[in-house]
């Protein structure tokens, strides 16, 4: 399984809860991409922040792999959005990765 470490920034306790729950449901996608790479050497790191003028959040996703380190930042009003789209850029870049890999 994917190890995720968590980094908060203004973010209240019931959306940390949240955000992790929701995380790890989603995180299925990238699992299948990762199968190509050593389990133990991918590491996710997650940064949320909300902002509270703009009462929106913010998302970094920075996913470490062998010899790679790939990065997703996210804007949006709502917890999931942010995460599904920063997932999705995510794994957009994973993709181009693995299929790097596989022509080689």
């Amino acid at each position: 399984m994917l190890q995720i470490n968590y980094a908060y920034k203004n973010l209240p306790a019931g959306d940390r809860a949240f955000l992790e729950n929701y995380l790890l449901q989603k995180t299925d996608r990238l699992n299948t991409l990762l199968k190509k790479f050593e389990k133990g050497d991918c590491r996710l790191d997650v940064r949320a922040e909300k902002f509270a003028t703009k009462s929106a959040y913010q998302i970094e996703m920075i996913l470490h792999l062998p010899g790679h380190a790939l990065l997703a930042k996210e804007d949006d009003h709502t917890v999931i959005e942010v995460v599904d789209l920063a997932l999705d850029k995510l794994i957009i870049q994973l993709r181009k990765l693995v299929d790097k890999k596989n022509n080689k």
